[in-house]
């Protein structure tokens, strides 16, 4: 009787842990990240109510789309669109997709060796993929541009295709394998994630204010310095009508949109200091809170097709994703 106590223990056991195994390799987990008007308390400031807004896409699947335009600068060519950059975030399931594209405008078509300006240091973005994608379209054959680059990280790996075919803002992201590959990340979230606003204590106020939203203000060199981080733009100096403001949901707090006023001088020199001024805009949309979805992009990845158990991350990668979900929750 104690025998088939024990192998009925057993057994119980056997099957709770292989349950739970597979709700954790199958991505599958409790998920309710609120609103952050939950965390909120009665009568919040507005620059709280915007950083728990930014602190909110870290935690909610969204989708959020920059559109940067350039509308100064010194090459007579302003104003043009220089980058575009959708990003889906799927944090339920620990999934993350950016497609990014640099037009053939501009500051990217410059001769560095002719001009002496090294267009790397204006770059727009935040995240250290995202930059090194701008720096191959700053280096790139003007009649190669517009330059694309797909990257999807889950379960610790990265896919990617640093010459990406051509997609719009609505369709499904796609690869074609011409200068694709994957690669283990060991901390897989660190590449996917600039802060747009970072924690800082500078004031905000209210701008606008409609039955559906509220936009709050930030202005001012140093009020800019403080909030919007600039980790690749080699900065001599912000000016004073730079501005940031947020759009928010006013029911529940979430950021709708972002628009980035930045105007700065930098330094673009190559082999000596070149102080050059720009204007740029960036505008973010951000929607699809709790529904976007960010599956691994379709098509090939240096020759191996998307859905292969082999295909895609090597055996040895994915071995370490099963025991990467196994191990986080």
């Amino acid at each position: 009787m104690n025998r088939r106590h024990f192998l009925a223990d057993v057994g119980a056991a056997a099957a709770t842990a292989t349950g739970y195994g597979a709700v954790r390799v199958g991505d599958v987990r409790p998920y309710d990240p609120g609103v952050p008007t939950d965390d909120l308390r009665s009568a919040p400031t507005p620059r709280e109510r915007v950083l728990a807004a930014v602190r909110h896409l870290f935690e909610a699947d969204h989708r959020s789309v920059t559109r940067v335009t350039v509308e100064s600068d010194w090459t007579g060519a302003a104003p043009y669109r220089l980058t575009r950059h959708r990003e889906l975030h799927e944090h339920s399931r620990r999934r993350h997709t950016h497609v990014l594209t640099t037009f053939g405008n501009g500051m990217v078509r410059l001769d560095r060796d002719r001009d002496g300006v090294d267009a790397r240091t204006l770059s727009p973005y935040a995240t250290i993929n995202a930059y090194i994608h701008f720096v191959d379209a700053t280096l790139a054959d003007p009649a190669a541009l517009p330059e694309r680059f797909v990257f999807h990280v889950d379960d610790g790996s990265l896919a990617y295709d640093r010459d990406a075919p051509a997609q719009a803002v609505g369709d499904p992201v796609t690869v074609d394998g011409g200068y694709a590959g994957t690669a283990p990340v060991g901390d897989f979230e660190r590449p996917m994630f600039g802060e747009p606003v970072r924690p800082h204590r500078a004031p905000w106020t209210e701008h606008d204010r409609d039955d559906a939203t509220v936009t709050y203000r930030l202005s001012g060199a140093d009020a800019y310095a403080r909030a919007v981080p600039l980790p690749f733009v080699a900065v001599d100096a912000i000016h004073d009508d730079s501005a940031v403001r947020a759009t928010l949901d006013r029911d529940t707090g979430r950021l709708t949109r972002l628009v980035d006023d930045r105007h700065l001088d930098v330094d673009v020199g190559v082999d000596r200091r070149d102080v050059r001024t720009v204007r740029m805009r960036l505008l973010t949309d951000i929607d699809r809170y709790g529904e976007a979805s960010a599956p691994r992009p379709d098509g090939e990845y240096g020759g191996s097709p998307r859905g292969s158990f082999l295909g895609g991350p090597a055996l040895r990668d994915r071995l370490a994703a099963l025991a990467f979900d196994l191990g986080t929750y």
